[in-house]
């Protein structure tokens, strides 16, 4: 019954389909940052309608025991485990999880796995260690199908006239066939068993039909799988108190038999029916003339049914081969898909380690590939997947094996590595042949790769193995910006630790209410007035201290993380300005977004939700979004976004100006009402020309535009004094105020009543 396992422990959230898998993980995890889960812990969900599809194994001395099963699980299975150990059960769909609930309960960590059934497509399944009684180790399974490319045969399945029965031999201790179990059975087998398809999955052949002894068809059932040749016999039995006759094909595949039945009962009555006729115009002379021409015309009839028997035959069989090359490849390109690419590399390993060669692994992504859909369009996305396998089959040797993962990755194992040099040699080979200049309907479709490589048998000795470390170097050279390859080193191991580890804290730090907002004062040098701040985030760790965003930056490149900083930030925000307008002082206060929450299609509507509760005016809420982010995929959802801000009254500022690639036709369609000079322009503004005249030409097309011009990273005098001269009147930095926690700026605004000129500004830079 089993296919295929597949075995994740990270980026469940985003592999499963059902939001149910989210939630109880989601529960796991809340409860495991506390304390060890406890069966107490899912009691609401075993009482409630989830019940059906979770199931509950406890250690008992060396084994496990199933104490609960739901109604759902054991339709999925095809039989009933409840209280019995999972050493009792025989099939190979359970041996194949005993190591995997071993490790969980080992590790206490969760694992989700994607089975996939014969029948009955692929299963879902959510592992998550929890304890009984305190100290007995257990698991709480889910367990729920999920639709996919078998739904396709079982639809053809069950859409064949004939009966269609999938066997499974079973054989005794030496070796012999005692009977068969079946696998699959399509809608016409039950229908004429009066019964249910998945009620026959995992029952035994000889239950089912004990006349096949007697009739002699279990034998011939037997001889075929022995003999792997296909069998078709005519066969009669008894079914439901009445004789049936029966064109058996029995087709062997290793220890798994399908078997075609085709109900003869209507071809041989009519033949029988015009034998009958036959005999009855041989006695009549009278009508022979006319009764053997209706003979004749019946006789063509059966030859034409014959003759279409023949060919949905051979239709069947042209379909069975076109399905089993379905399974094994990408309908899109062709290549292996990610099973097969799997079988092949452990074949591979398996050669390898016998012969003492090495190998090479290499994962690829094809760069910013969402963006040639997004701008390109799916067709011309789809056309770059099929150019790209076309490449890759081109530039490889025949004993290298490559296959598509899925999405825009691919793989290739190289075979009979050499050494390093020799591998990168033809790593660059085929970089030079995928990445050649293409054209899609008098389009440019830049194609650039990014490719993590693992060594066999240095970076692992296992597919799963140098997949991860593969993996891990193909995450490093997509940090590193892409478009390159990277071999693994150990270090990435370590370091893709710390990243869990930041991710799990920082999480953890967003929960409990660490992050926090420091407000960075902006000041008009015409008037010398503080006219506002910008909220920066700061991490209150409970160990390391205050910590800037440069200590959790690659944190925020998860979209979850991302847009719940953002839900704090503007929170904090609004409670700090409710605050500051009991005190009787009004101010208004910019906040960095990301392009995660301006794709959100209600992010505009709920923020201004947001500031209404909050009793904060709409004209006193910035919007700072990077010119990157701007101009990234999404542009027009994002753009959509920024307007409708700017229509509920909120300001929209650019940062980090000059950073990007904005074109002036940018500038003349974006939202913005302000732009924000980064600081690698005002560094060393005083002292270089070029620079003052890429600012001197900011500030003159801002003033064009009628948009203001805030220059941010202020650390001197001289730059102070430069960028007046150059017109740029909005500054912030540290020379005008490090940012200060929420309760401070009312103290600080205290002391700025009055006008801060160049005369009483301090005569250097503040500490950092």
């Amino acid at each position: 019954m089993l296919n295929a396992l597949e075995q994740f422990t990270d980026d469940i959230e985003s592999i499963t389909d059902f939001t149910d898998v989210r939630d109880l993980l989601a529960k796991w995890r809340g409860i495991a940052a506390e304390r060890p889960a406890a069966i107490a812990d899912f009691q609401a969900e075993l009482d409630g309608p989830l019940s059906t599809r979770l199931m509950v194994l406890a250690t008992e001395g060396d084994t496990l025991r199933y104490r609960h099963v739901g109604a759902r699980v054991v339709a999925v299975f095809g039989h009933d485990p409840s209280h019995r150990k999972i050493e009792d059960i025989e099939n190979a769909a359970a041996q194949a999880f005993r190591a995997v609930y071993r490790w969980v309960i080992e590790a206490s960590r969760p694992m989700f796995t994607l089975q996939r059934l014969t029948g009955k497509g692929t299963a879902e399944r959510l592992i998550l260690p929890i304890a009984i009684d305190g100290s007995t180790p257990a698991i709480i399974a889910y367990v729920r199908p999920r639709d996919d490319v078998n739904d396709l045969l079982r639809a053809i399945f069950d859409a064949s006239s004939d009966g269609i029965t999938v066997l499974d031999v079973v054989r005794d201790e030496a070796g012999r066939i005692v009977d068969f179990r079946v696998m699959a059975a399509n809608a016409e087998t039950a229908s004429r068993l009066k019964t249910q398809p998945d009620s026959l999955i995992g029952t035994s052949y000889l239950e089912r039909w004990p006349i096949s002894v007697t009739n002699g068809v279990f034998s011939r059932l037997v001889q075929s799988v022995e003999t792997q040749t296909i069998e078709i016999f005519d066969t009669r039995y008894p079914l439901h108190g009445e004789m049936v006759e029966r064109r058996l094909r029995l087709v062997p595949t290793g220890d798994r038999l399908t078997v075609s039945n085709t109900d003869l009962g209507p071809i041989l009555s009519a033949s029988r029916a015009i034998e009958k006729q036959r005999n009855e115009l041989l006695t009549a002379n009278t009508l022979l003339e006319q009764r053997a021409h209706d003979l004749k015309a019946s006789y063509d009839s059966l030859e034409r049914t014959a003759e279409e028997l023949r060919n949905e035959i051979a239709r069947n069989r042209v379909l069975e081969r076109e399905l089993i090359h379905l399974a094994h490849h990408d309908s899109l390109t062709g290549l292996p898909n990610r099973a097969r690419f799997e079988q092949l590399f452990d074949e591979a390993l398996k050669k390898a380690e016998e012969r003492g060669r090495g190998a090479v692994l290499c994962t690829i992504d094809i760069d910013h590939f969402k963006d040639i859909n997004d701008s390109l369009g799916h067709n011309t996305g789809d056309q770059v997947l099929r150019e790209v396998a076309k490449r890759l089959s081109g530039a490889l040797r025949k004993s290298d094996i490559y296959g598509r993962l899925g999405g825009d990755e691919f793989a290739i194992l190289f075979t009979d590595a050499i050494d390093i040099e020799n591998v990168s040699n033809a790593v660059r080979r085929m970089i030079g042949a995928v990445t050649a200049p293409l054209t899609i309907a008098q389009q440019n479709a830049p194609i650039d790769l990014s490719i993590g490589i693992s060594v066999y048998p240095t970076d692992g000795r296992s597919s799963p193995e140098l997949m991860m470390a593969a993996d891990m170097a193909l995450y490093r050279a997509k940090r590193s910006g892409r478009r390159q390859s990277i071999f693994f080193t150990p270090g990435m191991r370590e370091d893709a630790d710390k990243r869990f580890q930041l991710l799990r804290q920082l999480r953890l730090g967003l929960a409990s209410g660490e992050i926090v907002p420091h407000y960075q004062p902006l000041m008009d040098l015409r008037t010398g007035q503080i006219i506002g701040f910008e909220a920066l985030a700061r991490w209150q760790h409970p160990v390391d201290g205050l910590l800037l965003p440069a200590a959790f930056i690659d944190g925020l490149e998860e979209p979850d993380i991302a847009q719940a900083l953002t839900g704090v930030m503007i929170s904090g925000v609004i409670e700090d300005i409710a605050e500051w307008r009991k005190a009787g002082f009004a101010t208004h206060v910019s906040v960095n977004v990301t392009a995660f929450d301006l794709r959100q299609p209600d992010f505009a509507e709920d923020l201004d939700a947001q500031l209404r509760a909050g009793g904060v005016e709409s004209r006193q809420f910035t919007i700072e979004v990077t010119e990157t982010t701007v101009l990234s995929r999404d542009t027009e959802r994002i753009s959509q976004t920024l307007s409708q801000l700017r229509q509920l009254g909120l300001s929209v500022s650019l940062d980090d100006f000059g950073t990007g690639f904005a074109s002036l036709s940018h500038l003349l369609s974006l939202p913005a009402d302000s732009l924000k000079i980064d600081r690698s322009f005002t560094r060393d503004v005083e002292t270089n020309s070029k620079t003052r005249a890429i600012v001197r030409s900011v500030v003159t097309l801002a003033a064009a535009l009628d948009l203001d011009v805030v220059a941010e990273g202020i650390e001197t005098r001289a730059q102070l004094d430069a960028l007046g001269a150059l017109g740029c009147n909005i500054v912030q930095g540290y020379f005008v105020a490090e940012p200060m926690a929420g309760h401070d700026v009312m103290a600080f605004m205290r002391r700025s009543t009055h006008p801060r000129t160049h005369a009483n500004l301090p005569n250097g830079p503040r500490a950092i």
